[in-house]
């Protein structure tokens, strides 16, 4: 009698209920050694040039502001990130106080803790990428953008020539990447089973035809020509997870098939990288959310036979 009570407090068999996660991403990709080649400092984000403090032939050290972007789209891009962290602890202050008065639980002021954290990462990466830096030390060759010049993601500003030693070149893909600011932690796996070296990311070298975004980073230790990973984490953020297998792919688009008090509809999603049997929903749902996973395709489907008529 008691399983049977437990079972009629749970959900109906074949749902799910969306749950909240933290999840830490990790961005990798094919990397290798450079011996001191030119490097080109290009703008992580698009803005104008507002100030330029190097000429060519000058030297210049690693991680040495060499330029400002500023503009409207940067401004309006900081007010937003602004607004979303000033937005996120508030509510992380509120879920505080309402622990405090026993009405909210661990789990809800933990994400929102991460959610305060994730949006201070964004701010932080915003407000670095606004100052062009240099990614090692060496001497100004040339100059391909002024003060004044409206500037791309990945569009070259400087070339310099690194006095001396190695930097590693990688090459990541995705929208995160392109959010990545100087400065941040990373590491570098050589493919050899070598020890692998902690790198600092110096700027951005370029974009590839395929989307690849090229950045540079320094460290000590690096040997040239050697190949490798590099790995490095992003801040943690809430997540919504369901089973994979309650996905359903249609004409190139991703749905799922959503219960709720309307009944069983289907829903279009955005899922993220799969993780095992999860898999992260960056749109479409919400926490609390129940979603069908047994034989979820074929009730998306149910309705295709009356698409198509036999032949006479």
């Amino acid at each position: 009698m008691l399983a049977a009570l437990v079972l009629t407090a749970q959900a109906p068999s074949g749902w799910v209920t969306v749950r909240t996660t933290q999840q830490a991403p990790i961005l990798s990709g094919f990397a290798a050694v450079q011996p001191g080649t030119p490097v080109t400092i290009a703008a992580l984000q698009p803005g104008v040039l507002t100030s330029l403090s190097i000429t060519p032939g000058e030297t210049v050290q690693p991680g040495q502001t060499i330029g400002l972007l500023g503009g409207p789209q940067i401004a309006a891009a900081l007010a937003t990130a602004q607004g979303a962290s000033n937005a996120a602890n508030t509510n992380l202050a509120a879920e505080r106080g309402k622990f405090a008065d026993h009405l909210s639980t661990k789990a809800a002021v933990a994400q929102a803790e991460a959610a305060a954290k994730a949006a201070r990462a964004d701010l932080s990466a915003l407000r670095a990428a606004s100052n062009l830096q240099s990614p090692v030390a060496g001497q100004v060759q040339s100059l391909t953008a002024g003060p004044g010049a409206s500037l791309q993601p990945g569009q070259a500003i400087a070339v310099v020539q690194p006095a001396a030693g190695a930097w590693v070149k990688a090459v990541l893909f995705g929208s995160q990447a392109a959010r990545l600011s100087p400065g941040m932690a990373a590491r570098f796996i050589p493919a050899d089973g070598a020890p692998a070296v902690s790198v600092t990311l110096r700027g951005v070298q370029g974009t590839q035809p395929d989307g690849g975004l090229v950045l540079a980073f320094s460290g000590t230790g690096l040997q040239p020509g050697e190949a490798g990973t590099l790995s490095l984490s992003l801040s943690p953020r809430p997540v919504l997870l369901v089973p994979s297998e309650a996905l359903v792919l249609d004409d190139g688009r991703w749905w799922v098939m959503l219960h709720d008090a309307k009944g069983d509809h289907a829903v279009q999603v955005v899922p993220g990288e799969v993780e095992g049997a999860q898999t992260p929903i960056l749109s479409g749902l919400a926490a609390g959310d129940q979603v069908i996973v047994q034989d979820a395709a074929l009730l998306y489907h149910r309705g295709i036979a009356a698409q198509y008529q036999p032949p006479d």
